[in-house]
């Protein structure tokens, strides 16, 4: 069978990837897919195209796939036995949906007995596949009694081969008038027997349903490695700590933490963000997470940061399509590594089970900063000159404002702020927690200037 396919044109200004997806069953469904697919295609604000492998018979269901494997980012199956057959056999290779057997389907087939077979009693019927809740559902739709119709539900690929045989039995035995099944193969066998019987077939607005939902997990496939991921890192201080730690103690345990993280996360182009003297948010991507994870086998930051640090962390990842998706599944995740003691880190996506990440080595050297990435020339010769014109006594902490340095390099407030961002980013100056000011209004943003660096 030739492939058929409809496309979108991506419209300017996209943002999501143009996507492919397969579409896999019967000849004449799949001729029904495309159809609706078309319709899919045309109403898409991105690109999207449908590639189909119809088959006469199942067992060409696989290497119809095969041909087009390289080539989808998605796959549609007829029902459930053939997704089943594909997730057993080991051969589906992208996020994969099938056409829903419900009550619809049902109520459509019922409908179409009563119009095309003639003198049918459709309150005689032998049904497989579908639930008993659905089949339920459907008859009452039509305000008709269940109590000599038929049911035997789908239960796995097993339970296919006994479908034939149960419509036969019920036939023959002259309890039913119709066999309506789900399975082509089993619709040639009872016709082939001469078994009045008539196949249920998904509704468009079903086919519909099962195609927009394929677009969405092959846009998921596409975007994969460029998903936002966020980590967020709780420090859990000790009842010791917490007895002697003051302010000062408290904004040195922070500093610390911060140097610590920023040291990690440039390996992987990581930014990260004081939430508290306590939290910090780590804003990167799926990919990188799975390097820091070592594809979620170890936690990231937990080890190091402990060993390094001397108190407990918890650590929780979560990713999601937007940032606030990420973030919040990054901070419900670091609540249960603070409730695990910070003994694992826990991973979170929003729509899977939790993951728990053992440490890794507990290192107590942070990655080098000096070493591998040179502080920047242009950063040690404003700190430098920051602080030489402070006048600081040896071993006291220098700490200024955007207006002191503005001042100290005669420049204006703005390249003051730009320049103690700079500092910030090379690794040079810390920000300190906003003083409350005496005289109300905003509070000024202090730094603390790294100056030991420069020894």
């Amino acid at each position: 069978m030739t492939e058929e396919m409809q496309q979108s044109e991506p419209v300017s200004g996209e943002r999501l990837p143009a996507v492919t997806v397969g579409l896999f069953g019967p000849r004449r469904l799949v001729k029904t897919m495309s159809e609706v697919g078309q319709e899919v295609a045309e109403r898409s604000v991105h690109g999207v195209r449908f590639l189909t492998g119809g088959y006469d018979d199942l067992s060409e269901a696989e290497e119809r796939y095969l041909r087009l494997r390289d080539r989808i980012d998605a796959a549609v199956f007829p029902g459930p036995w053939a997704f089943d057959l594909a997730t057993t056999g080991h051969w589906l290779t992208v996020p994969s949906t099938h056409l829903p057997l419900t009550g619809a389907a049902l109520y459509a087939a019922l409908l179409r007995a009563s119009l095309t077979i003639k003198d049918v009693d459709l309150s005689r019927v032998s049904i497989d596949s579908l639930s008993l809740a659905d089949v339920s559902e459907a008859y009452s739709e039509i305000s008709l009694d269940t109590a000599q119709v038929y049911d035997v539900p789908y239960e796995g690929p097993e339970s296919v081969a006994g479908f034939a045989a149960f419509h036969r039995e019920k036939w023959e035995r002259q309890h039913t008038t119709l066999a309506l099944t789900t399975i082509l193969a089993v619709e040639r066998e009872l016709r082939a027997d001469g078994v009045p019987v008539l196949r249920i077939a998904p509704t468009r607005s079903s086919v519909r349903d099962a195609l927009e939902t394929a677009v969405l997990l092959g846009q998921g496939t596409r975007m994969g490695a460029h998903q936002l991921a966020m980590i967020a890192v709780q420090v859990i201080p000790t009842g010791a700590s917490r007895a002697e730690s003051g302010d000062y103690w408290q904004q040195e345990l922070a500093l610390s933490t911060h140097q610590k993280l920023l040291s990690e996360a440039r390996q992987v182009g990581a930014s990260v963000t004081r939430r508290s003297d306590t939290l910090f948010l780590v804003t990167t991507t799926y990919g990188a997470l799975l390097r820091l994870t070592e594809q979620f086998a170890v936690a990231p930051f937990l080890g190091a940061l402990t060993a390094q640090l001397g108190v407990p962390v918890a650590v929780g990842a979560g990713t999601g399509q937007t940032a606030r998706a990420a973030e919040a599944n990054a901070l419900m995740a670091v609540e249960d590594s603070v409730a695990a003691g910070g003994k694992v880190a826990v991973y979170l996506d929003g729509s899977s089970d939790r993951v728990d990440l053992e440490p890794g080595p507990a290192t107590t050297e942070s990655a080098p900063v000096d070493g591998t990435s040179p502080i920047d020339q242009r950063a040690l010769e404003i700190v430098t000159s920051i602080a030489s014109a402070m006048s600081s006594t040896p071993g006291r902490q220098v700490v200024v404002d955007v207006e002191s340095v503005a001042a100290i390099m005669q420049v204006t407030q703005r390249t003051g702020r730009r320049m103690l961002k700079e500092l910030v980013e090379a690794g040079l100056a810390w920000p300190l927690p906003p003083a409350r000011s005496t005289a109300g209004g905003r509070p000024r943003q202090q730094f603390r200037l790294l100056t030991e660096k420069l020894d």
